[in-house]
This record gives structure tokens, C-alpha cells and sequence, in this order.
């Protein structure tokens, strides 16, 4: 019997996190699964080992630290995180024996090194994703004298990967501004996407003037924003309400600002995310900063009227005008007008939803992605360094 080939999908963040760069281990997974190769999720996070049992994908718990912030004082204990990643280099030699991967995909910053040095060692491929990890901590102050002396390993242990997949010509670009003028020849853009579902939902009756956000309840995702945006337009249009789908730290905060109007529904997580977006006629994502949102591009692939901050990967899936409505970040004002746009100008609004289901048609199916673009970094021979 042909021995599996396998590919270790390495997402190791807290415990209790679940987000996108979550999602995406178990999208990516099952199109492995598709195309005759048999994924390994490796994390820590609770949630996505769940999912990975419900989903019949074999998944490994892994082990993970909890402390991550060596930033100032804090650099005294660097030694407890050496002593940590040689640790992590022996757990990873046996599970690498165990299961014999030909390539390992490593999204998290402990295991860039950790999972990288035995791999190398190893002669195994590795890829590296970065989900806006690189730009939002794993790199800052990397090129300063005595600071961040993680970011400037893992910095130089990129240069000897086979490839670095960034999920956005945003991130990528970014990441290039971070490290210049050290040159890499291993970069490559392969966007998000998301499963083509439409099909499922199409027939599901949308509310009319409903307005969702889906995602989690922090200050950076712009949700203070949206429900004082809500609040202006919410004056004019008496028929309209806003379904707010997720959790987080400020939930509370959240739902004292809605100050019991009975407008502003709070759901909490949903299993059913689609579900809920084909249910309500409008999708909005404020967020300050933003890598390429899987919530935006479901609400793409479901043929939704969309507005969103005009932030980092966003304008790259809502062209201005064509498919959906773009707005300065922060700005609340500008968000209670594009709300009001699209609610009193219905022939805008579907010509928006209908570019939108365009735009994911033409860059955003996951599915045509992987095979024209990841499918042969998995299959191919590993790379002679």
C-alpha cells in the first residue's frame, strides 16, 4: 500500500484563540484532502482542535508558551526562550518521525524557528504563511540595536525557507518596507480565499435593511464605530437593524453603548456564519487594521452590498464604487453616510453586491487558488539549497 504523503499545517497561537488564521488550517485542509495528500493540523488552539475532530482531519496538540512578550526588563528571561525552543526543536523531531511530512507549512512564530531548524535538518520542505503576524508584532523594531532579538532570528532564518506565502499584496509589501534593504528571493503572493457556498444559501430570504458585522468584539475591528454610525442613520430609517455576530473582551462595552436599543442585536459566536450573512441584506467590516478578512470575503462570495475601512488588505477585495463602499478608518461620520447610501439608493446596492460575487468569481475562489497556486508548492520535490 502507497504510504500517505502528508503536509503539517502549523498554527500554534494561545489556547483559547480561535480567528481567521484558524479557519483557513481547516479550508486548507480539506483541499489537501481533495487533492490526494493528507494534512496534519498542528496547534494549540482548543477550538481548531475541535473542529479538526468534527471534520474527521487528524490534528496534534501542541505545546505552546504562553509567555510571549520580551520586550524591555523582559529580555533578562531571553534564556528561558531558548531553553523553550530547544524543547520545541525535540517535539518536533519526533512528531516529524512520526509522520514523515513532505513539506510543512508553518504559520506562528515559535515554530518559524523551532519547526524550521528540524525540518531543514531533515530535508523536508518548508513553507511559511504569515496571517499579518510579521507587521502587527513578530517584526516590530527589528532593524533597532538591541531589541527584538526573536524578530531578528526569525528574520534570518526566512532567507533559507523555500517559500514565503503572504495572503495579500498588502502584507507582502509590507513586509518588504520592514526588511529593506535585505532582498529575498523567496517571497510569493497567494491571496485568501474562501469555498464557494453560494449555491447553499441563495434561496435563503434576506431581511431587508439588515446590516451585519461578523467578527470578534475589539476595539481595532471598529465596532464602537459601527453602532455609532448605526445610531445616526438608525434617526432616519426606522426599519432598518443591526445583527452583531461574535465576542470578545469588550462585548460589554459594546452593548452599553447600544444603551438597549433594540435595533442593535447582540448574537454572540455563531456556528453558522453563512448562515447569517445570507440572512441580512448588508455586510460591514470598520476595522483600523485588517489582513485579508475571511468574514469580507464570505460576505464577496455571498453576493452582499459591502462596506469597509479603507485599511491594509481590504481595498484589494472592495474596489470603490464596483464592489462595495470603502471608508476612512475611525470615521464615523463617513461610515453613518456610506450606511445611509445604500440604504436609500437600492439600484447601488445590488450593483454592489453583484461586483462584489464578481470579484470573488474572478480572484477569491479558494478552491481555483489552491490548485493553480499552492497545490504545486506542496506537490513539488523539496528544493536543493
Amino acid at each position: 500500500m502507497k504510504q500517505a504523503q502528508r503536509v503539517l499545517l502549523i498554527r500554534n497561537v494561545m489556547p483559547e484563540f480561535y480567528g481567521g488564521g484558524e479557519t483557513y488550517q481547516l479550508l486548507l485542509a480539506k483541499e489537501l484532502i481533495k487533492n490526494n495528500l493528507t494534512p496534519v493540523i498542528v496547534t494549540s488552539s482548543k477550538k481548531l482542535l475541535l473542529e479538526a475532530k468534527k471534520q474527521k482531519i487528524e490534528a496534534v496538540k501542541c505545546p505552546f508558551l504562553r509567555q510571549q512578550n520580551w520586550s524591555g526588563a523582559k529580555n533578562l528571561l531571553l534564556p528561558k526562550y531558548l531553553i523553550w525552543q530547544k524543547y520545541l526543536e525535540m517535539w518536533y523531531r519526533f512528531i516529524f518521525k512520526k509522520y514523515c511530512p513532505i513539506a510543512i507549512n508553518i504559520q506562528s512564530r515559535d515554530d518559524w524557528l523551532a519547526a524550521t531548524k528540524v525540518a531543514r535538518r531533515m530535508r523536508i520542505k518548508v513553507l511559511w504563511t504569515d496571517h499579518m503576524d510579521f507587521r502587527s508584532w513578530v517584526l516590530q523594531n527589528v532593524k533597532v540595536k538591541c531589541k527584538n532579538v526573536i524578530g531578528k532570528k526569525i528574520l534570518k532564518e526566512a532567507r533559507r525557507v523555500d517559500k514565503i506565502i503572504f495572503i495579500s499584496d498588502f502584507e507582502r509589501e509590507n513586509f518588504e518596507r520592514l526588511v529593506k534593504p535585505i532582498l529575498f528571493d523567496n517571497l510569493l503572493t497567494i491571496k485568501n480565499g474562501v469555498e464557494d457556498k453560494y449555491n447553499e444559501f441563495n434561496m435563503v430570504r434576506e431581511k431587508k435593511g439588515s446590516i451585519c458585522y461578523l467578527g470578534r468584539l475589539v476595539d481595532y475591528k471598529g465596532v464602537r464605530e459601527l453602532i455609532e454610525a448605526f445610531l445616526i442613520v438608525s434617526k432616519k430609517n426606522q426599519n432598518i437593524i443591526l445583527n452583531i455576530y461574535g465576542d470578545g473582551d469588550d462585548r460589554k462595552k459594546y452593548q452599553e453603548l447600544a444603551n438597549g436599543n433594540n435595533r442593535i442585536v447582540f448574537y454572540g459566536q455563531t456556528d453558522k456564519p453563512l448562515k447569517k450573512l445570507a440572512e441580512n441584506e448588508f455586510f460591514v467590516l470598520p476595522s483600523y487594521k485588517e489582513g485579508l478578512s475571511l468574514s469580507l470575503l464570505d460576505a464577496a462570495m455571498m453576493k452582499k452590498t459591502i462596506i469597509a475601512s479603507d485599511v491594509d488588505g481590504n481595498p484589494e477585495v472592495v474596489e470603490n464604487g464596483v464592489s462595495g463602499l470603502l471608508v476612512p478608518a475611525k470615521n464615523i461620520e463617513r461610515l453613518a453616510e456610506a450606511m445611509e447610501k445604500v440604504l436609500v439608493e437600492p439600484k447601488l446596492a445590488k450593483k454592489l453586491a453583484q461586483g462584489a460575487r464578481k470579484k470573488y468569481e474572478n480572484e477569491f475562489d479558494f478552491k481555483q487558488i489552491f490548485v493553480k497556486k499552492m497545490l504545486p508548492l506542496y506537490n513539488s520535490e523539496k528544493e536543493k539549497k
